[in-house]
């Protein structure tokens, strides 16, 4: 089964080989990487790993996301795959212990698309920068069922290339014309169908005040990392929401430290087989090597700027968002729903 994961990268240098690793071990058989403006690296380390089909953009005025995605849809990698997800490399699908890989997860439903519903993890009081795994140092997470804010109850998907759809979407794909295809079998985190509503709405891309099923798979958000990856981070800015401010508001809607979830540990020894791997082939460790220089680097220019230092400051201080007891969540919901005209 060919399963090609989509993804656009400015500066992941240090975190690249993680992500494509603890999906090689999944069962991704390919990767279609867009990169645009890389100065750390990324693009050299790229080049040198298999499976991987490195696409530079040029310039343009939508933002990098969308003009990747309409690139893919047609690319070679994705029009031959048989499944394909388009993630970000923050974002790793975290499978249910009862499953092997992802070929085991898709034949376990009976589905056009699998939603992969996101579970935000937090700093875990991490400041600095380092070489440990994203996913042995961010182990603090938001609960399993986050009802406030609207951004925990967001899915990714991943679906049938051969489906009813025309296009790459961020959270979902474009969905192809329902009366004359269909609407697409769509399934939730534990494998059970989605309503008819959820399914004909390819807007759709949370299940806000609903509670989060996540039985077979789930996609753990490490959305901020430590408080200086996220200085970083501020300084990359968002693939598909070039004008959005990564800023403390930011930080707090995702800083989520309320409880511990190791389940992704029962990856780790088949993600650190394939890092191994990768770091044996030719000039990977070194490409490596120059990029965490280059962050640290980058960090330590960002500490000189007084504004920026003073916002440092205020994560630390900020430490992890509130889980809002369910009551009041839930009224909060209830009160958007009444300003947006959802009720």
């Amino acid at each position: 089964m060919n399963i090609t994961l989509v993804t656009t990268m400015r500066n992941e240098g240090p975190h690249l080989l993680e992500w494509m690793a603890h999906h090689r071990a999944a069962g991704v058989s390919d990767f279609l990487v867009f990169t645009n403006d890389c100065e750390d690296g990324t693009e050299a380390l790229l080049e040198l790993l298999p499976d991987v089909t490195h696409v530079p953009l040029d310039e343009g005025k939508k933002p990098p996301q969308w003009r990747a995605l309409k690139a893919a849809w047609d690319h070679p990698v994705v029009a031959s795959a048989d499944w394909v997800a388009c993630l970000d490399c923050d974002e790793f699908i975290n499978l249910d212990g009862g499953l092997s890989d992802l070929p085991d997860l898709i034949s376990q439903v009976d589905a056009d698309m699998i939603l992969l519903p996101w579970r935000l993890f937090g700093h875990s009081g991490q400041a600095e920068l380092s070489d440990e795994l994203t996913t042995e140092r961010f182990t603090r997470a938001a609960p399993e069922n986050l009802l406030y804010p609207a951004i925990g109850s967001y899915f990714k998907s991943l679906f049938r290339r051969d489906g009813p759809f025309r296009q790459l979407g961020v959270h979902r794909p474009k969905q192809k014309n329902p009366e004359r295809h269909g609407l697409p079998r769509i399934v939730d985190g534990s494998g059970a169908p989605v309503p008819d509503a959820v399914a004909s709405n390819e807007g759709q891309i949370m299940l806000w005040g609903q509670l989060i099923a996540r039985g077979l798979v789930q996609l753990n958000h490490y959305s901020v990392r430590s408080a200086a990856d996220f200085m970083l981070k501020r300084g990359r800015g968002l693939p598909n929401h070039q004008q959005k401010q990564i800023d403390l508001t930011y930080w707090v809607e995702r800083n989520f430290n309320t409880v511990e979830d190791l389940s992704i540990s029962r990856m780790a020894p088949a993600t650190k087989a394939e890092i191994e791997k990768l770091l044996a082939l030719d000039g990977v460790t070194d490409a490596l090597a120059a990029c965490r220089a280059w962050h640290r680097a980058r960090f330590d220019g960002v500490m000189q700027d007084p504004d920026e230092l003073k916002l440092f400051g205020r994560l630390l201080l900020a430490e992890g968002a509130a889980h809002l007891p369910e009551a009041v969540a839930l009224d909060l919901v209830r009160r958007y729903g009444q300003v947006h005209g959802a009720n």
